[in-house]
């Protein structure tokens, strides 16, 4: 008898262990995986998050830098980790461009999306010149005859891919001219040698504060608090709509319960307000997402960059 109670015990034990261990996560150290150098987008957003992460699961983030591919390294080091909640992504709409241009075995499919954090316009400027005051003057003068020389800072990134999708929406002809950075692309713009850019519109905020660059238009469907003298492409008759994202990924078949501490800890912190000053620093803005909701942006968005990639994927 005794030893039947002691089965029933263990059983009993074992039956409850499993939700008593998902309901303490985290119960150790969370790597976080940045998929480029330190510096960039990516890693000033979740840097700036790491604190106040923290103090929400109570566990150190630890962020590493995998570097490589225009992030297909680091992002492939998540996609093969261990789901259990130990090994995150600082997600970003790189993953859906590497994807879109087939140069990754992974697709978004490969991942559970946790949070959408952040967002910002993709915006197309020009230098201090008076050819181009607006993006209907850009237009007509391709449509006149000129090729338009644009400048996107990398071969096959999201910026190209989104100077693509504005060349098709718009019908006009770009000779698109990739730079090593995003500093550079400002450069070639700022010293004419391009008709214009196109770039993240928190990349751009310096210059165009500074006035060394005009924006004609960004790619979000309303206007933004950031620029708020920037039309849409919709307020320009052209059914446009992209956005440079952020947020949190982790390896498919992530525990929901560590998957609902995650979305828990970050909508603490968009309620707070702690976050979204940072967020204005940056030069995006808070734009959160979760659920079912996330899910279908980023299937969207998948497919929107599929389209755009067109003739730049591997076929």
């Amino acid at each position: 008898m005794k030893r039947l109670l002691s089965t029933f015990a263990m059983t009993a034990a074992m039956a409850m262990g499993a939700p008593v261990l998902a309901a303490d996560y985290p119960t150790k150290s969370i790597d976080m995986v940045v998929p480029f150098s330190a510096g960039g987008g990516n890693d000033t957003f979740v840097r700036a998050l790491q604190p106040l992460l923290e103090k929400q699961l109570g566990q150190d983030l630890v962020i590493r830098n995998i570097a490589g591919g225009g992030g297909a390294v680091g992002t492939s080091r998540v996609a093969a980790s261990k789901p259990d909640g130990y090994t995150l992504l600082a997600a970003s709409n790189a993953m859906l461009t590497l994807e879109a241009m087939g140069n990754v075995a992974f697709t978004h499919n490969d991942f559970d999306f946790i949070a959408k954090v952040i967002e910002e316009p993709y915006v197309i400027a020009v230098g201090d010149n008076d050819k181009y005051k607006d993006l209907k003057s850009l237009i007509e003068a391709s449509k006149q005859g000129k090729r338009l020389k644009v400048g996107v800072s990398g071969v096959g990134s999201s910026a190209h891919i989104a100077a693509v999708a504005m060349q098709n929406i718009t019908g006009a002809d770009f000779n698109i001219i990739p730079y090593p950075g995003g500093s550079e692309t400002i450069s070639a713009a700022m010293g004419n040698h391009v008709d214009a850019v196109v770039l993240g519109g928190a990349e751009l905020r310096s210059a165009l504060e500074s006035g060394r660059l005009t924006a004609l238009a960004m790619s979000y469907a309303e206007r933004s608090d950031a620029l708020p003298d920037v039309p849409t492409f919709q307020e320009e008759g052209y059914d446009l709509t992209l956005t440079v994202w952020r947020g949190i990924a982790a390896p498919k078949g992530i525990p929901q319960e560590a998957e609902q501490r995650w979305v828990e800890a970050i909508k603490q912190i968009v309620a707070d307000g702690s976050y979204e000053q940072t967020a204005e620093n940056l030069g995006t803005q808070l734009a959160p997402l979760y659920g079912d909701e996330l899910d279908s942006f980023i299937d969207r968005s998948a497919e929107v960059m599929r389209e755009a990639a067109g003739d730049l994927a591997k076929k």
